[in-house]
């Protein structure tokens, strides 16, 4: 039974990491729930074989997804901040949120595989209407606008990094969102000084 499970698992991991050569239409649409699509059919296939139940490994998926998102977002409203934004110092925070934000996916991606976690191939949603709507804006005013909603985002992000800090069960994960909160809330105390600027700069 052990050795059907793991057989069974490892296909689903193989369709999960294939999503990131050549994803189906539906995952392209929908990157998120096609994710926790994976995840839920792996926690039933794993849950009698690890210590944690199916409800907290439930859990440590969907926090792992959710930020895998947000860190996606980050990146690329760095990348479009060192387009768009009037403000040199705009522009390197941009370019500071890419780096820093890369290197979280990077370690999240690293524990997500040896967690058996599949993570989304592209932001989910909810992040990319934040995407689409910071873009819409015109080169004049960018900076406040960015400023503005990564305030949003970083209060949204430390919510979600604070909850999973006390509550993931997978220790790696755990670790992962304690150490990454001074950070985030490091970037909402430099995010706000930076919004008060580019209000005084209107």
């Amino acid at each position: 039974m052990k050795s059907t499970t793991t057989y069974l698992l490892g296909a689903l991991l193989v369709g999960s990491f294939s999503l990131a050569t050549a994803p189906p239409a539906q995952a392209q649409k929908k990157p998120v729930k096609e994710a926790e699509k994976i995840n839920k059919k792996r926690n039933k296939l794993q849950a009698d074989s690890s210590p944690y139940s199916k409800d907290q490994l439930q859990y440590d998926a969907e926090f792992a997804v959710a930020a895998s998102s947000s860190n996606m977002l980050e990146i690329a409203l760095g990348k479009l901040a060192q387009q768009k934004a009037i403000a040199m110092e705009v522009k390197e925070w941009g370019k500071r949120m890419e780096q820093e934000h890369g290197q979280a996916e990077q370690q999240l991606q690293a524990i997500a595989e040896r967690a058996h976690i599949a993570l989304p191939q592209m932001m989910g949603k909810e992040d990319r209407d934040i995407y689409d709507d910071i873009d819409d804006r015109k080169y004049f005013g960018f900076d406040k606008k960015y400023m503005r909603d990564l305030q949003e985002l970083h209060k949204r992000t430390i919510a979600r990094f604070a909850d999973a800090a006390a509550k993931a069960s997978n220790p790696e994960l755990r670790t992962y969102a304690t150490e990454m909160l001074p950070k985030l809330r490091e970037h909402e105390e430099i995010t706000a000084q930076l919004f008060e600027r580019a209000s005084d700069r209107k």
